[in-house]
């Protein structure tokens, strides 16, 4: 289920090569994610954009959007660049959400757990992803999914992962405490929002074998996402790793850029420590020509403003490395 093939550098046109840790691949009404993967490789190859890593969207009770990890079975992109999966957002989401709803984890359910999660990796994932414990509703049809990151099956799941040396990707809102919700969002969102910063430092603390990537940095709708509390969370836990997305529609003073300019303490954050950060857009590839390209542009424009040596880390050799990805 892989195609990739040589160093990351070997045909880079734009400096320093991406390898994009975080992606999708949605088709279209007449074409499926054989139909996106023929868009994602045009835009790839336009960027230097070396390997995508797919997963589907972390998928809740009740949602079917047909897209499991099985979607990707016939995906065959050919021999440059290439794709890698990652696999749980429609399955394993939707037993952690079961069990969130039933009140209790009973033995059955950590033992049809562990077997999607086995399962998942011998079909050729190499992580479990995209999972969710804070995935607000930002749209009709986008829902509200939410769990503990301490639930007893992400700590299962921490378990599996560190077993197998593969991460974890992980969607979560930054909720310090308790709060109110924000005027940004929606009514299709509870009134308020829990707390889960404890919760996730528990879940890293569980396992430190178990390398887990906090989704999405610089996407933030709570406003909670500081430097500041990704410094500290750094700090103290050394299996916290983190991907970048650079989006409109967030709240502003969180965002990694401002008037296309990293924000001077994400930037001092990223060179303080640039082993522990990745590309990962969260572009949904579509086929039938409907994907735009400027979206993986922003990311060019992200690493020429880093340093060399930390251009290259957070360019590709951290992914290289993360998801032992050939050299």
């Amino acid at each position: 289920m892989t195609a990739v093939q040589g160093p990351p550098g070997a045909w880079a046109k734009n400096g320093t090569p991406i390898i994009d840790t975080h992606a999708h691949l949605l088709g279209g009404k007449r074409s499926g994610p054989q139909a996106a993967a023929q868009s994602a490789l045009g835009i790839m190859d336009q960027f230097s954009v070396t390997t995508t890593i797919i997963m589907p969207p972390p998928q809740t009770v009740g949602q079917n959007l047909g897209d499991r990890l099985e979607s990707y079975s016939a995906i065959t992109p050919g021999e440059r660049p290439g794709f890698y999966f990652l696999g749980g957002g429609g399955s394993l989401n939707v037993m952690i959400q079961k069990s969130v709803r039933s009140g209790n984890v009973t033995g059955e359910m950590r033992k049809a757990f562990r077997k999607r999660a086995e399962e998942i990796l011998k079909k050729g994932a190499i992580g479990f992803g995209e999972m969710t414990a804070e995935h607000v509703s930002r749209r009709s049809g986008h829902p509200y999914v939410s769990a503990p990151p301490d639930h007893p099956l992400f700590l299962l799941l921490a378990e599996i992962a560190a077993k197998h040396g593969v991460p974890i990707d992980l969607h979560m809102e930054a909720v310090v405490e308790d709060m109110p919700r924000p005027e940004n969002l929606s009514s299709t969102n509870p009134e308020v929002l829990k707390a889960n910063i404890e919760g996730f430092e528990r879940l890293l603390a569980h396992n430190r074998k178990a390398i887990i990537i906090w989704a999405h940095l610089g996407w933030d709708n709570t406003g909670k996402r500081t430097p500041s509390l990704t410094r500290r969370l750094l700090e103290k836990h050394p299996n916290l790793f983190l991907n970048l997305k650079s989006a409109k529609g967030t709240i502003k003073k969180t965002r990694l850029e401002r008037k296309k300019a990293l924000q001077p303490r994400w930037k001092t954050l990223i060179e303080d420590y640039p082993d522990r950060f990745m590309i990962g857009s969260d572009i949904k590839y579509r086929g039938e020509g409907r994907t735009s390209g400027g979206g993986m542009k922003v990311y060019r424009k992200i690493l020429k403003q880093l340093s060399p040596d930390t251009q290259k880390k957070v360019g590709f050799e951290n992914a290289v490395r993360i998801f032992k990805l050939p050299r």
